[in-house]
């Protein structure tokens, strides 16, 4: 990662209003190399260029960062090559994360990238979510996230389950994405934050909401 990458990566996490340390731009810089390593191998994202890696997928994963809590457990659905969950793990190191992935070679990656970054508290699982024979605790976690692509009602209906009562699911959707109330209802959420944005150094549109479950 050249100055001109650290630079966007510190810029842009000022915006969001974060303050990365040098040994967490390190990290970043650590995880770029070896998913660039591993995406020759196994597709782990088709965005190649380093640029658009940390602004589409670092800083993006970092737009949730206001609405998470230090030591707060954190379920990441569908992970993948680790996004959301791994940027916001170096961004706030006291958050005891699970990623969930379903994909063998992505979960050998994911464990690589934890080992080399030394994280701690972090749970990396082959699985897929069922509420009818849960592979992971009900109700156990203060927020769940996901940037995999299931519409938003069926994400909710999944990550309901598996978040504590007072605790949020965090969707990151698309610009105008709406939900009934009728639908909260049924899934006993309710719709407590809405933030629009442009994600930096991008001409991306960006809208995440946060649900919380009520009881």
């Amino acid at each position: 990662m050249d100055e001109a990458l650290k630079n966007i990566l510190k810029e842009g996490s000022k915006f969001l209003e974060i303050d990365l340390s040098n040994e967490q731009i390190h990290k970043f810089r650590l995880y770029l190399l070896r998913l660039k390593k591993w995406n020759r191998r196994i597709n782990l994202t088709g965005i190649r260029n380093d640029r658009e890696i940390v602004i589409k997928h670092f800083l993006d994963s970092l737009t949730p960062f206001s609405l998470l809590k230090p030591r707060w457990g954190l379920l990441d659905i569908g992970t993948g090559a680790g996004f959301p969950g791994i940027p916001l793990k170096i961004a706030i190191p006291s958050l005891r994360l699970t990623l969930v992935e379903s994909r063998r070679k992505k979960i050998s990656f994911l464990k690589e990238v934890v080992q080399l970054l030394n994280l701690q508290d972090i749970s990396v699982m082959q699985t897929y979510l069922d509420t009818k024979r849960p592979t992971l605790p009900l109700a156990s976690f203060n927020a769940i996230i996901s940037r995999a692509t299931l519409p938003l009602p069926k994400y909710l209906k999944l990550a309901q389950p598996f978040v504590k009562k007072g605790g949020i699911i965090i969707a990151m959707v698309s610009i105008n994405t709406n939900i009934s109330p009728l639908e909260l209802k049924r899934l006993n959420l309710e719709l407590v934050v809405t933030k629009s944005f442009i994600l930096p150094f991008s001409q991306t549109k960006r809208q995440i909401m946060a649900f919380k479950r009520i009881s």
